[in-house]
């Protein structure tokens, strides 16, 4: 378990990395470079701790086993999806803001993230910040995988339908329903950030009723196909918001 010195210290290094990079343009031969420093150190990270993963709990004390979710005994994909609720919410509005944006005609304020992020570099360096911390997070969630998984249900065929139906941004009508100002998109992403962080507090609360940040990727992430897909994922949205 790192001692919280050397986690102060990690955390304002990265802090000033992503200050630091947030001043190159995307599409420069820095960008790039150091979006693959980033990448390789996120990566090295989730390798020590997937290494750690394997390791009987008796001889790696520091890997805190969480607890199987959803809890055994609460029901089942009816459960899982009321517990997964908070976080099916809060990705759909994101998408649907960001889908709105993309629509956004040529005279008006695009709203996007990426949009803002290239518009502000306090935005950028946050949102690169948040990027690399979703990275890591992905490796600590993995590393507190309970030995003894119970069998999880899959979630309803809706459910995974809705997820994977993809925005259509040839229609010119919803682009009138986000405002035209930069700011109120910051202020939008901002909130979405910190709904995510209340909605992990709140599940910590909730004895397992609803799902955690980790309780989340621990359950998505069962098979090794969706992992390559999440991981793919994650890269793909760096390289396109911080390197080309």
């Amino acid at each position: 378990m790192l001692g919280p010195r050397l986690l102060i210290f990690g955390g304002v290094l990265l802090c000033a990395w992503c200050g630091w990079l947030s001043g190159f343009h995307t599409d420069s031969a820095a960008a790039v470079a150091t979006w693959c420093v980033s990448v390789v150190a996120v990566a090295s990270i989730n390798l020590m701790l997937s290494s750690r993963e394997r390791r009987p709990e008796h001889t790696d004390p520091g890997v805190t086993r969480a607890e199987p979710w959803p809890r055994p005994g609460k029901g089942g994909a009816s459960s899982a999806l009321y517990g997964l609720s908070p976080w099916l919410v809060l990705i759909a509005l994101a998408a649907a803001w960001d889908g709105l944006g993309i629509d956004t005609g040529p005279h008006r304020a695009h709203l996007t993230i990426s949009a803002l992020a290239q518009a502000f570099r306090p935005v950028n360096a946050a949102l690169l910040l948040v990027w690399m911390l979703v990275g890591m997070g992905y490796g600590v969630a993995r590393a507190r995988l309970p030995r003894d998984m119970p069998p999880q249900v899959p979630a309803a065929p809706q459910v995974m339908a809705g997820l994977l139906v993809p925005l259509d941004g040839r229609s010119s009508v919803p682009s009138l329903l986000l405002p035209s100002s930069r700011p109120v998109g910051v202020i939008f992403w901002v909130a979405v950030l910190l709904a995510g962080i209340v909605a992990d507090q709140a599940a910590r609360r909730s004895r397992g009723t609803f799902a955690t940040s980790g309780d989340l990727v621990r359950f998505t992430t069962n098979t090794l196909p969706v992992r390559v897909l999440l991981i793919g994922s994650w890269l793909f949205a760096g390289y396109h918001l911080f390197a080309r």
